[in-house]
């Protein structure tokens, strides 16, 4: 009984035992896992505080690094590309100029001293005269003043005389008559003929009435105006063409007498009106016309402005009318400019220039909403939306080739086939399509080519 008790007493200590190794093995785990939860909130934390932080501030830090870089990008390349341009034009121009100057050097160094009595002895005109022992003889004593100068000045006119058959009845007085060395200088063959000398300077008649012109090949318009003595406007204004119109072989131009412009009375005109209107004086008017007094002026007879200019064309009031008041009635159309394009926008600001295929056009900063103006009077051929990174946008064509174009627009207020003005509001300042901010995208474009904006305004 007793070794039976034993057995039971060390069986129930085996219990025991185990059943405190798993107690305290349940413990353990429990004691892990609180450290596992405790660690997953401090990762949570951590995560969480570490993704606001970059939210807040790494991002912005980010995105500013990658605009300076790209910035700097930019620059490298508008430097590079102008350093190879204005690299490959000085190594033109300073290598022309040191080639030149070594070429002047080097003659300067091989020329020999010139004597004075030599000047002049390479030209045509002393080999004509050289045959002439009488020239050589009064050249040879007038260089000689010294050895017998009153001798020479004697015999050397009597010389000459005798040569075109002259017999002097005149008592030599010491002095070259005038005219002898002009008859000496004129000599040809074994004669000595007298030039004869007519003044050059001779002033044109003036033409006091209209004429017209016979295009001829190759002529242009300034050359035509130069050739007459007028201004390039007068011969634009007198013939209706426009600052980008062409002539050709043939055509008639209407000439005037002087700059100016040209004016048909009607119904109702004073001379008083008429010199307001172009801005001229009353009294040139008369003269130029050969008017006594304004009674003269006659109904349907064309009389020319002298120094005239025409008035700008009136912008007519649009008819469209909406419930807001928008851009077009707030701000007034462009003043026009007579013979180049009107600024296209308010601000004078470019923040792009042209660079050709890499850029074609230039960018003119300003408000959005700010209006944009026709550059010149034309038909709208193109107002929408392009995908390609203009945004909104308008194409206007003046005619023989001539476009405009007005991109990133914020609204386009000119329709296809509109006709517009210059100076017309067309549209607002944007910043849609490919764009950076607001600001207004303008191109110039003859015959299909890109050309430099800054050229034609």
């Amino acid at each position: 009984m007793k070794k039976r008790q034993e057995s039971r007493n060390i069986i129930l200590a085996k219990k025991n035992g185990v059943l405190l190794l798993t107690l305290l093995s349940s413990i353990i785990i429990i004691i892990l896992k609180i450290i596992s939860a405790l660690l997953w909130i401090i990762k949570f934390i951590i995560t969480w505080a570490i993704k606001m932080i970059v939210r807040i501030f790494g991002l912005p830090i980010y995105h500013r690094l990658k605009a300076l870089a790209l910035k700097a990008k930019r620059a490298n390349i508008y430097i590079r590309d102008q350093f190879k341009e204005n690299f490959s034009r000085n190594v033109i121009i300073y290598g022309g100029l040191t080639v030149l100057l070594f070429f002047v050097t080097a003659t300067n160094i091989k020329a020999r001293e010139i004597r004075p009595e030599e000047i002049g002895k390479n030209s045509g005109l002393y080999e004509i005269l050289a045959a002439k022992s009488d020239f050589e003889l009064l050249i040879q004593e007038q260089a000689n003043l010294d050895k017998d100068y009153s001798a020479s000045k004697d015999v050397a006119p009597e010389r000459a005389l005798a040569q075109i058959g002259v017999e002097s009845a005149t008592e030599p007085t010491g002095e070259v008559p005038d005219g002898i060395l002009e008859a000496i200088i004129a000599s040809v063959g074994d004669a000595l003929i007298k030039p004869d000398i007519t003044a050059t300077n001779i002033t044109p008649k003036l033409r006091d009435s209209i004429i017209t012109y016979i295009v001829q090949e190759g002529d242009t318009i300034s050359e035509i105006a130069e050739n007459f003595n007028l201004s390039t406007n007068t011969i634009l204004w007198a013939n209706n063409i426009g600052p980008r119109d062409f002539i050709k072989p043939s055509q008639e131009l209407i000439i005037l007498p002087i700059t100016g412009v040209t004016h048909t009375i009607k119904q109702g005109d004073t001379l008083n009106a008429v010199a307001s209107k172009y801005r001229a004086k009353t009294e040139d008017i008369l003269e130029v016309n050969k008017l006594a007094d304004a009674s003269e002026l006659k109904i349907g007879a064309k009389i020319v402005i002298p120094d005239g200019i025409p008035p700008a064309p009136v912008v007519p009031v649009s008819s469209y009318s909406s419930g807001l008041a928008d851009i077009r009635n707030i701000f007034k159309p462009a003043q026009p400019i007579a013979g180049k394009l009107n600024w296209p926008t308010t601000a004078k600001r470019v923040t792009q220039y042209f660079l050709g295929w890499r850029h074609s056009g230039i960018d003119i900063g300003n408000k959005r909403g700010q209006p944009i103006y026709a550059a010149d009077d034309g038909i709208v051929i193109t107002s929408g939306w392009n995908s390609g990174g203009y945004g909104y946008y308008i194409i206007i064509d003046h005619g023989n080739g001539f476009h405009t174009l007005y991109a990133h627009n914020n609204e386009n207020y000119a329709k296809k086939g509109a006709r517009v003005e210059k100076g017309d509001v067309i549209a607002a300042i944007g910043s849609t399509g490919r764009s950076t901010g607001p600001h207004l995208h303008f191109e110039v474009r003859v015959s299909g080519n890109r050309v430099n904006p800054l050229d034609y305004l």
